[in-house]
């Protein structure tokens, strides 16, 4: 039916409010559009100390990253041949990577948090294991 790239049997979960999605019932991205889950900030530290709502404004503003959950059927291909990109380097669905901070199109579907990316909006592919945190210089 539809050309699009998601993981099948998928649950994504917003930790704030427990609210849950299947991966089934995601938006479908057109053309070039990428769904990402962002990154959920961390209200309590390991010691279980309750961080400041400007802690959590601070952490979501300066950390901009996330995992991919969709691709449109465009995404990393020319706009007007659709052959695909000449990177071999392009993510892919369950990939963690990075965009600018004011990307995108914010979207809560069933209370979990998304936001709708043009493909060229991703800046990097964050390698497994790698962490990333706010830089308050």
């Amino acid at each position: 039916m539809y050309s699009v790239s998601h993981q099948h049997d998928r649950t994504y979960t917003n930790e704030d409010n427990n609210a849950t999605i299947e991966s089934h019932q995601l938006p479908i991205p057109l053309n070039w559009k990428v769904l990402v889950q962002p990154n959920q900030v961390t209200m309590k530290t390991r010691g279980g100390i309750l961080l400041p709502d400007s802690s959590k404004d601070n952490e979501e503003y300066l950390t901009a990253h996330g995992t991919v959950c969709a691709l449109g059927d465009l995404a990393y291909r020319d706009r007007d041949t659709g052959k695909r990109w000449r990177s071999e380097i392009c993510p892919s669905v369950g990939d963690r990577v990075t965009y600018g901070k004011y990307a995108g199109q914010k979207l809560v579907v069933k209370g979990v948090k998304f936001l709708l990316l043009n493909d060229d909006e991703i800046t990097s592919i964050l390698p497994d294991g790698v962490e990333v945190a706010a830089y308050l210089g």
